[in-house]
């Protein structure tokens, strides 16, 4: 892979996460201001779709995120999702293609509302 390709590749990742305006910043730390704290879990998401994972396991990736922090990357992180893996007390409910997450919710007894997805709602035990 050509370094360009690299740049490119790495860029539209950002862009898909809504780090477009964060690129040129850096990550921070104790001793400088950086990123702000939900840019700082957008960017471990792409830092991990960048590696191509067979599997990325994202545990409640919006949590601590006020509303309307956590509707932009909700949305935009599950429609990258080929496959969907729902667990529940640590047991697979569901394995397939995230696009029939909405029906598999829906058929326990959970339908998931019009223009939301799986990541926008919690299902019940």
């Amino acid at each position: 892979m050509s370094v360009a390709w690299k740049k490119e590749r790495a860029d539209a990742t950002l862009r898909e996460m809504g780090l477009q305006d964060a690129i040129n910043t850096r990550v921070g730390g104790w001793s400088c201001k950086g990123l702000r704290g939900r840019q700082k879990r957008r960017l471990s998401i792409c830092v991990e779709i960048l590696t191509h994972p067979r599997l990325l396991f994202l545990d409640e990736s919006t949590s601590g995120l006020d509303s309307a922090a956590s509707y932009y990357p909700s949305s935009e992180v599950f429609y990258l999702f080929h496959d969907l893996c729902l667990l529940s007390s640590g047991e697979t409910v569901h394995f397939g293609p995230a696009s029939d997450a909405n029906q598999f919710s829906a058929s326990i007894g959970f339908p998931c509302p019009t223009l939301y997805n799986l990541m926008n709602i919690t299902l019940g035990s």
